[in-house]
């Protein structure tokens, strides 16, 4: 499968880097690049109930009962991003990912934008990060593709605010340390990591490239 093909066939994604240090500790509301969909004083005025807005956007979509692919734990996951990516893999870079399907069920419902003051239209949200996934894997990609990374150890901060209850649970500002070739480096080269029912996906390519 083609990068281009991909970016098409990906109308999903996700929400960067989440809070800083504490489990408690909200996220700050100033507009980052971390979080794409975020603007200062956010609030969405709806003129659709949310009922309605997540019918539209289920609308031709098969409701999964689980996340397919990905991996059992974030570690596994961060090293199959290493390998998919040094070996241009898009497809198994595809399946790391959360699906529409899979955020429109199992990921979207619980989010602080699903609910009130924000009820924020899922394939507005869906667009928006659809976008900066699209941008940050193109560009991991060109300056990473074909190099021998391998995964050192990972590090992410427990996200509280864009999911605070239900059966999924999200990491963000995650920052990988890797080597390539004899060089270490940490970067951030993907957005949060969802968990639900024992697998771990990711939510977006958006990243610091």
């Amino acid at each position: 499968m083609s990068f281009r093909v991909l970016c098409f066939a990906w109308v999903f994604a996700a929400c960067a880097s989440g809070e800083a240090g504490r489990t408690d500790a909200p996220v700050a509301a100033a507009a980052d690049t971390s979080h794409p969909w975020r603007k200062p004083g956010d609030v969405v005025d709806s003129i659709l109930p949310m009922a309605e807005y997540l019918r539209r956007f289920r609308e031709g979509l098969t409701e999964p009962s689980r996340f397919e692919g990905g991996a059992s734990t974030r570690d596994a996951l961060a090293q199959r991003f290493l390998e998919a990516l040094s070996a241009r893999d898009t497809a198994a870079l595809a399946g790391l990912a959360v699906t529409r399907a899979e955020f429109a069920w199992l990921v979207f419902p619980d989010h602080i934008y699903a609910a009130p003051p924000y009820e924020l239209d899922p394939a507005l949200f869906w667009m928006r990060l659809s976008s900066e996934s699209s941008k940050g894997l193109g560009r991991a990609l060109a300056r990473y593709g074909g190099r021998p990374l391998v995964l050192l150890s990972l590090a992410c901060q427990r996200d509280t605010l864009q999911l605070r209850s239900g059966p999924a649970r999200m990491w963000s500002g995650c920052q990988l340390r890797y080597r390539d070739g004899a060089q270490e480096e940490t970067r951030r080269f993907f957005g949060s990591i969802v968990e639900r029912d024992g697998r771990v996906k990711l939510v977006s390519f958006a990243n610091d490239f």
